[in-house]
């Protein structure tokens, strides 16, 4: 015997659209919120060449949605995040991870 389910769903179009984060006001300080980001990035960052930590930087266009970035753009910025599984003949890590921006960003205040 089977259970048939209808579920009705309406959109409040205007709630979706609202233009809040892209307001100068919200923009100002999420500026400064990804200014302090970066500051914590930069100076927690772990230094071999200095490509990483010298290439953190904030995105200076938001996305549409208003979202701000900080980016490391080194090519090798992923493995020094997040590390690699290569192990040495005892099994332990070569390459930690080092999460150097989500720190930078709890560091900060942010939520993420």
């Amino acid at each position: 015997m089977a259970t048939t389910v209808a579920i009705d769903v309406e959109l409040d179009d205007e709630a979706i659209t609202f233009e809040l984060p892209l307001d100068e006001a919200v923009q100002a300080d999420m500026t400064a919120r990804m200014k302090r980001v970066e500051s914590v990035a930069i100076a927690t960052a772990p230094v071999d060449t200095g490509e990483f930590r010298d290439l953190i930087h904030i995105v200076k266009q938001p996305d549409d949605d208003g979202t701000k970035h900080v980016d490391a753009d080194a090519a090798h910025s992923i493995y020094v995040e997040h590390g690699t599984t290569q192990r040495d003949r005892n099994g332990h890590a070569i390459h930690r991870p080092h999460h150097t921006l989500s720190h930078a960003l709890d560091a900060a205040g942010g939520d993420h």
